[in-house]
């Protein structure tokens, strides 16, 4: 199923002004033009901008304004509908031709993802875990306090956000609960990126989760290890209870990643 077109925002816009251009002369520049607007976010990792658009000016107008390189709409993206997403690489007869071609044929074996994609090997013979690597989730959030996410030989019965020993060592919400990307209004940010819809938390689990020995905790129908269980993460929630996001918060989202210094 093809994904619909994104939607945009009225008069919220994405601009990308010279490199040699500094955020205040940008600024200027928008007001010379009689530009009125408030600034949603200033962005380092490339010399722009995100803003409302109080007066008359369309995206048309702002990019006629010297100094300004490009102008983007601000779009809507939705989380993927994961009833309607499944594809040949998902399926179990794709897992036995991997395995088939490994010449394995344990049916213990082969009904795991890690046997089919050679990942156990990669744990197992040459000790890759992910230790060292930071990984940033801009999703949903991650449930940080599951046991899953307790760090490694610690005797944690939960995971933790922040502290020493928490594999989730930054995060951020951008968005608040009630947000839902059908405007930029109900937009309360704040330092707890937890997990309200649950995709983010799904998506560490895969990554560097690790359920085998969890020391609190309900405990899961069948034990897992993510693919690199010694990763730590950053959480950037850009998703509500609800709903879409929208782009200018993926770029806010990738700029404090950076900052935090994800790989």
């Amino acid at each position: 199923e093809t994904p619909p077109e994104p939607s945009t925002i009225n008069n919220h816009y994405i601009i990308q002004y010279d490199d040699d251009l500094a955020h205040k002369d940008a600024h200027s520049a928008l007001g010379r033009h009689s530009v009125r607007y408030s600034t949603r976010h200033e962005y380092d990792i490339f010399n722009g901008l995100a803003l409302h658009v109080q007066s008359d000016h369309d995206g048309h107008a702002l990019a006629s304004i010297p100094g300004i390189k490009s102008v983007w709409p601000v779009t809507t993206y939705r989380l993927p509908n994961d009833a309607n997403s499944s594809r040949a690489y998902h399926t179990q007869e794709h897992v036995q031709q991997l395995l088939r071609k490994r010449g394995i044929l344990d049916p213990n074996q082969q009904r795991s993802y890690h046997t089919a994609t050679g990942v156990d090997i990669l744990q197992n013979q040459h000790n890759l875990t992910g230790k060292g690597i930071k990984v940033g989730i801009i999703d949903t959030g991650i449930d940080f306090k599951h046991p899953a996410f307790a760090w490694p030989g610690s005797g944690a019965t939960a995971g933790c956000l922040g502290g020493i020993n928490c594999r989730v060592q930054a995060g951020f919400d951008f968005v608040g609960d009630y947000f839902n990307g059908s405007s930029t209004r109900n937009i309360f940010p704040d330092f707890d990126p937890t997990d309200c819809q649950g995709h983010g938390t799904h998506l560490a689990g895969i990554i560097g989760g690790n359920a085998m020995n969890m020391a609190g905790g309900p405990k899961p129908p069948q034990p897992f290890i993510g693919v690199a269980p010694e990763v730590t993460f950053g959480a950037y929630k850009i998703f509500g209870c609800s709903g879409e996001t929208i782009s200018d918060l993926i770029l806010a989202a990738l700029e404090l990643a950076a900052k935090d210094k994800m790989d």
